[in-house]
């Protein structure tokens, strides 16, 4: 468990990984009968568009002091949110955690060239997401020979138990997790509860500064500015080699696409987070007034302004 897995995702070619991403989302909307996106505030009708989540990449950085996760949160009960595997690097792995599955794709078997990072007992896989009260996120769930039997038992509503193997590198760099045990079928009518089943903001979202500012005032750079968040993509993990051919602050252990609403219009983003700040990332989404500084003009994926949260 100790050796890192291969990375084959990343070396694919962009189209190959927005097919692959493509074919999940029908995966899941054909099974889990409902209609989810597996892409957290993402328009999956427009795959060229800069920052979707299907052009998004993720990666491994070893661990740097991760912030903890609140003693007096039963995630037993309220299901767990697989987003904290990647603000927690390292903290969650090889425990058990309830998935509260509110949608579940198709399931493969697991080729002969993939068994490295998945594990020798692993023959099976399926892309779940699991609702939490705080969000959903999606996970790798990996079957063994024995265990193949109760795949039909994963779907939407179920809860099911899972040991969390790694933090990244499954399908889509999704974390891996292994099936132990569903502890009761859900209702397939049903989604479990998450970020999902709330309220989208709606009306006139607040607008804050205008990051175009940046491209023209050096100034900018380094200063303190309010982001009015009217989009914000999934959680993503940085390693050094992010960190080499980016323009990210030392230590920055994760990431997200976001895009900052001024008066004029709306900008991308590449919004960074130390680890301290990590467990915020969690609760950032559409409407939200962020307080960021600028770290960079270009130099973020697809060469987005760099901006890193601050908190008081």
């Amino acid at each position: 468990m100790d050796k890192a897995p291969p990375r084959p995702l990343r070396s694919l070619s962009r189209h190959r990984r927005v097919v692959a991403s493509c074919l999940i989302a029908a995966a899941a909307l054909t099974l889990s009968g409902c209609c989810v996106n597996p892409f957290i505030d993402t328009d999956t009708n427009r795959e060229d568009v800069p920052g979707a989540a299907e052009r998004e990449t993720g990666g491994t950085l070893e661990e740097h002091a991760p912030a903890m996760q609140a003693a007096e949160e039963d995630t037993t009960l309220t299901g767990f949110d697989m987003r904290l595997v990647r603000v927690q690097p390292g903290v969650h792995l090889d425990t058990e955690q309830v998935c509260h599955v509110s949608a579940a794709g198709r399931v493969e078997a697991i080729a002969e060239a993939d068994g490295e990072r998945y594990g020798e007992r692993a023959t099976q896989r399926m892309s779940v997401r699991c609702a939490a009260v705080t969000g959903e996120g999606w996970a790798d769930l990996v079957f063994s020979a024995t265990s193949a039997g109760h795949a039909p038992e994963v779907t939407v509503g179920a809860r099911v138990r899972v040991r969390i193997l790694r933090a990244d590198g499954g399908f889509f760099d999704y974390p891996i997790v292994e099936f132990v045990e569903t502890e009761a079928l859900g209702d397939p009518t049903l989604a479990a509860p998450g970020a999902e089943g709330t309220p989208a903001v709606v009306g006139n979202l607040p607008t804050g500064f205008d990051l175009r500012r940046a491209q023209t005032d050096p100034a900018a750079v380094g200063s303190v500015q309010t982001c009015a968040v009217s989009h914000a993509g999934d959680i993503e993990m940085l390693d050094a080699e992010d960190s080499r051919s980016r323009a990210y602050p030392a230590g920055a252990q994760n990431r997200m696409t976001i895009r900052c609403r001024h008066a004029q219009g709306e900008e991308w983003a590449d919004l960074v987070f130390m680890p301290a700040q990590a467990l915020t990332a969690l609760h950032i989404g559409r409407g939200d007034v962020i307080r960021v500084a600028v770290v960079s003009r270009t130099g973020g994926f697809f060469d987005y302004p760099v901006l890193q949260l601050v908190q008081d």
